[in-house]
């Protein structure tokens, strides 16, 4: 019962969060980043319901599933911003202040629902895919196949940059994505 009123506070909190939406967006990580990102939000869910959580030890596992699922770390401390609002909306649940719920939610930015979208059955999931990157137990995927087709079958686009070579910049560090916390004065 506790799961069911909290997965959709997840849900919308994760929404809201820049750096899982760059990584989904940018690819970071396994094939079916969304799905990931979909799986991701149902464990932290369960996580948070069936365990005594703290918000050092939430953050640790929002951090090692951004780094583990999607290549991705951050370093403006919003896993921990992230923790600190997921425990607060679980206690208002525990506490039974709907009320108090509804009003923050009804604050927070609205954002498109792209994590509340069901999980198809036919696609196997990527959680848990891919290795330690100095481990050599990563899974096989399209792409190592040389496979690199959309949901209509046509070449996706990216692929077809890899036929373009682009010069290499040695100084920066390409396929990353930097996010840092803003300066407040």
């Amino acid at each position: 019962m506790l799961y069911d009123e909290f997965k959709p506070i997840v849900d919308l909190v994760l929404n809201n969060w820049t750096a899982l939406q760059l990584a989904v967006e940018h690819g970071m990580g396994a094939p079916g980043g969304e799905k990931t990102a979909q799986l991701m939000a149902v464990y932290i869910a369960r996580y948070c319901v069936e365990n005594v959580v703290d918000r050092d030890e939430l953050t640790e596992v929002i951090e090692d599933l951004m780094d583990e699922e999607f290549e991705t770390v951050c370093h403006d401390d919003s896993p921990r911003e992230i923790s600190v609002l997921l425990l607060q909306f679980l206690g208002l649940l525990k506490e039974g202040r709907h009320d108090e719920i509804r009003a923050r939610i009804d604050a927070m930015p609205k954002c498109q629902k792209w994590l509340s979208q069901p999980i198809h059955e036919s696609v196997p999931p990527q959680v848990n895919c891919h290795g330690n990157p100095d481990d050599d137990s990563t899974c096989s995927s399209e792409e190592d196949e040389g496979v690199n087709n959309n949901v209509n079958g046509a070449p996706a686009a990216h692929a077809s940059k890899s036929q373009d070579p682009e010069p290499m910049d040695e100084d920066g560090d390409p396929g990353w994505t930097v996010v840092r916390s803003r300066r407040r004065n």
